[in-house]
């Protein structure tokens, strides 16, 4: 962010040295100004990228864009940040110079990053004809440090003896997801913005420490093999496409190939719920959604996600959002 005209980053393109593209994003991570846009020249490619939000050591960046050929930039951080990137598009590759690994993010992915140079350099290649759309979180280490002082036990589990830098990667969870879009959307402006995504950061966190802490401690408690894993996550899969009426657990069993043992206890230690918990879970995230994003009456979400009958859904979405649909749908969404 900008600081008593020095700026903290600078964006150039490798081949051609500076482009529009380049001249903008190092406009969008320096000026401290919430809503400022660029458009993706028709030339270039299309889509857009913009700051949703910017203040004292915090910055939200959403991406959207697709470029006709392929583009290769490099950015340079006077002042190290904690990075957090969520992709929900096609994946991106970059890497860090003095660090021999190329780190790579597909789609469902996020990626949560602190190098310990103190200027950082990285290197990112957008390949032609592909969508990449992601969301970037990037806080300053004076802020992050206020943040995790009071967790230290946590935060040590999370670093796992390596605070210096730390590169770690993992599906995004429907709970991250429902966060995000709430960000995308956030129904305040000014300073009750700044405070709103500053307590959605700190929730992203949250589950973030949350759900790698729980994958640290259980990683002993069943052995996985990585046909396993890749059975596991077909199951998700198969889930998230499923709401409305999944398969029995012994039915799912049969079509990932997996005995029903594995598949309870695998599914838990990776995903953090059990296969029943995670369907509902993930229904009422979807009707949340759905409330939010397609304004649609509490009636209609029903029978959307799966379920027959209306009092079970409402005390179901009570208990995980605290408040009922119809007051969700009046005082939240219609803000």
């Amino acid at each position: 962010m900008l600081n008593k005209g020095m700026r903290e980053y600078d964006i150039t393109n490798i081949v051609k040295g500076k482009c529009s593209v380049c001249k903008d994003l190092t406009n969008i991570y320096n000026l401290e100004a919430n809503g400022y846009e660029f458009e993706i020249p028709k030339e270039i490619g299309h889509g857009y990228f913009k700051q949703i939000v910017s203040y004292e050591n915090i910055q939200i960046i959403d991406f959207n864009m697709t470029f006709h050929k392929k583009m290769e930039v490099q950015g340079i951080s006077k002042t190290p940040h904690i990075d957090m990137f969520f992709c929900v598009g096609d994946g991106i590759e970059w890497e860090f110079k003095g660090n021999k690994d190329q780190f790579e993010l597909s789609s469902g992915e996020s990626f949560f990053a602190k190098a310990k140079n103190r200027e950082n350099i990285k290197r990112c290649t957008y390949l032609p004809d592909r969508n990449f759309n992601f969301m970037e979180i990037k806080i300053h280490p004076k802020r992050f440090y206020q943040i995790t002082e009071n967790i230290e036990k946590e935060w040590n589990t999370f670093c796992n003896g390596k605070k210096d830098e730390i590169f770690y990667r993992d599906k995004i969870t429907p709970s991250i997801q429902v966060v995000l879009q709430q960000i995308l959307n956030c129904p305040y402006e000014k300073g009750l913005k700044n405070i709103y995504m500053e307590g959605k950061i700190l929730e992203i966190l949250a589950i973030y420490l949350n759900e790698r802490i729980y994958q640290q401690e259980k990683h002993n408690s069943i052995k996985l093999s990585n046909e396993d894993v890749a059975s596991l996550y077909k199951a998700k899969e198969i889930l998230d496409n499923s709401l409305v009426d999944p398969p029995t657990l012994t039915r799912l069993s049969k079509m990932i190939c997996l005995n029903e043992f594995k598949l309870k206890n695998g599914f838990k230690e990776i995903f953090g719920d059990t296969v029943y918990a995670y369907v509902i879970d993930k229904r009422l995230e979807t009707a949340r959604l759905l409330l939010e994003k397609k304004n649609m009456q509490v009636s209609e979400v029903v029978s959307l996600v799966g379920y027959a009958n209306a009092s079970h859904f409402a005390s179901a979405f009570r208990k995980k959002f605290g408040v009922n649909p119809k007051e969700y749908l009046q005082n939240v969404v219609k803000q």
